[in-house]
């Protein structure tokens, strides 16, 4: 009996993985598996991220993952396709651990292995993430879609403030690290972080150079590396950090991987919280070169006006084909010409083509080269309001653009068309761009049969889908995105009918980006900012999020006005919640990095009803409703209208949604 038991089981090893299992063949090298944040910090749970080969995406995949040769997941996947996801429990101290997924293949007879590093580090509020998964960066514990620029030093002090009110989240100035202008760095940096933009930190003139005026003459090599540790001890806790910049188009300027590979190693050791980029010029493959001396790959093809510009798009999606679930994609489009190669720069409509088909395409972030104000870079101003005008439509499609969601398949009935999808919480992106210059109309096929509305948001309509298609036309280099409900969502609610507020939940983007049914009044700092925001609401899809760069310097929000009573009492709530961990002193203007010390003033928001009352909270990092009363005195006009205000005096970032004001019934 004991015998045709063990002749039963050596028969299902046998079918399921092909071989005995006492000559069990392992093939390490054809599958591939990284985790899916580049490092875990305040996580409870992680993925791993299994690469698999062309030949067994359609096969019945069996899959133990191990940490320290203890199992701590075991599943069975069919037809996995390019990566499958394996969940696991994060229960390590900081340090580094082996991770191992043992592979079998139903009817195959070698047994697989891949293996990576788990990194845990201690948590930083400043620390950025790599999503390989999704190709988008966590910061500030949130979904962060980078949209920028490279500029010049002498950064001008303007600068930040200016590019911030128009969508921009991120700038790289171009700049030598000499002691002598360490203060200019420390304050650009400083208004940078007041105001709410990252900084994609340009370390070119000692590291693996090229870049604008980026070389020191006479630095030797070690001067070299001890310029780029202490300029990393001086910024690598600044809350305006994003990135290290560490070479510009190494490919073209013959510098070596293992040149850059080491420069890497010695970033990571001081500072492993942040991403290290890289940027390559044509043959744009050649990055696979210096893999292991990057974090995020950046590309600057430069097409207009001798080539076609779907060459921006296309290498686009080279490099996210080859880097997928590995490191994101970044690029650099193109916003200059007239001088050298050339002969002009791109017209506004070739600028959103190039951008909107990178993004389609898989890139996860934006730098325009190049940015100087007001009009010398690029010289036509409308081109630069279009690039203003794009950031605001990727900061409202984040959530969607750095979705893990399994997406409905789209496609387009023109070739012209490059059309892609993203699901987020049952609402469909569709998003389409126009490869030539000229209008064209085109219907778009969802893989699902779907009936109803679909929002062109971006242009405040609406049009007919009907068993999955719908029909629209695209301007010359012109973009759109739709949005479609797939499957019921939780709406914000229906707001009772004593509510006086107009657009109480934000939810109004006739105007993509900012809140439709107010005024805004400035409060003595231009760099003072009231976006919508995606990635933060209470309900619906949209909260206000308001930042105070300097204690009271606050804007204000002065809502749509209603009728008031004499003599009647009013309910005043609010939803809102802050981020402590953002709010910042100015950096230390010293050659050491020592931290930024608590503000003592706390992050007050104020909220005021005319002038007949006014109240203050403090917000924290927990969506909370906060109320007051105000009664209007009974000397006064018997009826009249008067505005809700909404300022924040304490310097910080807090968001707002859900706001009633209601009369008090006697």
């Amino acid at each position: 009996m004991k015998k045709v038991c063990f002749t039963i089981v050596m028969f299902l090893v046998t079918v399921f993985s092909g071989t005995s299992i006492f000559n069990q063949v392992v093939d390490s090298t054809s599958f591939s598996m990284n985790t899916r944040l580049s490092f875990y910090s305040f996580e409870n749970e992680g993925e791993m991220l299994l690469s698999v080969p062309l030949s067994w995406r359609s096969s019945t995949i069996n899959i133990n993952l191990k940490i320290n040769g203890q199992s701590v997941n075991e599943i069975t996947v069919y037809h996995p396709g390019k990566i499958i996801r394996i969940p696991f429990k994060i229960s390590l101290a900081p340090g580094k651990f082996k991770s191992t997924s043992d592979i079998k293949i139903a009817g195959i007879n070698t047994m697989y292995s891949s293996s990576t590093v788990i990194v845990k580090l201690p948590y930083k509020s400043n620390e950025v993430k790599t999503d390989k998964l999704t190709g988008g960066l966590i910061v500030n514990r949130r979904l962060y879609f980078p949209f920028g620029f490279y500029c010049y030093s002498p950064v001008n002090p303007t600068m930040p403030e200016e590019e911030i009110v128009k969508g921009f989240n991120m700038m790289s100035p171009y700049q030598k690290i000499l002691p002598e202008t360490l203060q200019e760095r420390i304050s650009y940096m400083n208004r940078c972080a007041e105001v709410g933009m990252k900084v994609n930190y340009n370390l070119l003139s000692v590291s693996g150079g090229g870049g604008v005026g980026s070389k020191i003459e006479g630095l030797g090599d070690k001067e070299k590396n001890e310029r780029l540790i202490d300029e990393i001890k001086t910024f690598m806790n600044h809350p305006a950090l994003l990135s290290w910049y560490i070479s510009d188009e190494p490919n073209g300027y013959h510098i070596p991987p293992e040149k850059l590979d080491e420069i890497y190693k010695t970033i990571k050791e001081l500072d492993p919280w942040h991403p290290v980029s890289i940027v390559f010029m044509a043959p744009f493959l050649s990055a696979k070169k210096y893999t292991n001396a990057l974090d995020i790959v950046m590309a600057d093809p430069y097409p207009v006006p001798e080539m076609p510009i779907t060459l921006t798009g296309d290498v686009a999606g080279q490099l996210k084909s080859e880097f997928a679930g590995k490191r994101p994609v970044w690029m650099v489009t193109q916003a200059f010409g007239g001088g050298e190669l050339w002969k002009r720069e791109p017209t506004r409509q070739e600028i959103r083509s190039m951008t909107w088909q990178s993004i389609i395409n898989g890139a996860t972030g934006i730098q325009y080269f190049v940015r100087q104000g007001p009009n010398y870079f690029p010289k036509s101003s409308s081109a630069w309001d279009e690039c203003g005008r794009i950031a605001i439509e990727v900061a409202e499609l984040t959530p969607w653009l750095l979705s893990d969601e399994e997406t409905i398949t789209v496609s387009s009935s023109s070739p012209d068309i490059l059309v892609s999808s993203k699901l987020h919480q049952g609402q469909l992106l569709v998003m389409a761009v126009n490869k030539r210059n000229e209008p064209i109309s085109s219907s778009f096929r969802i893989n699902n049969i779907v009936n109803g509305k679909v929002q062109v948001i971006f242009e405040n309509r609406s049009i007919q889908i009907s068993n999955g298609t719908f029909y629209d036309q695209i301007s010359p280099y012109g973009s759109q995105a739709y949005i479609i409900n797939i499957r019921p969502v939780t709406n914000a609610s229906i707001t009772s009918d004593n509510n006086l507020m107009k657009d109480s939940g934000f939810e109004d983007n006739s105007t993509p980006g900012v809140p439709s049914a107010c005024y805004a009044r400035p409060g003595g700092d231009k760099g003072a900012t009231y976006f919508l925001d995606t990635r933060e609401h209470f309900e619906g899809n949209h909260s206000v999020r308001i930042v105070t760069p300097e204690d009271d310097k606050s804007l204000a929000l002065r809502f749509f006005p209603f009728q008031v009573e004499a003599g009647a009492s009013y309910t005043i709530t609010i939803w809102a919640k802050s981020d402590p961990e953002q709010r910042i002193n100015n950096f230390l203007n010293t050659n050491e990095n020592k931290g930024t010390p608590q503000r003592k003033n706390p992050q007050y928001v104020e909220i005021q009803l005319g002038d007949f009352g006014k109240s203050r909270f403090v917000p924290d990092n927990k969506w909370r409703q906060y109320v007051t009363f105000v009664t209007i005195p009974i000397d006064t006009v018997p009826s009249f209208k008067t505005n809700l205000i909404l300022r924040m005096p304490g310097q910080g970032v807090a968001w707002f949604d859900k706001i009633k004001v209601f009369e008090e019934k006697q």
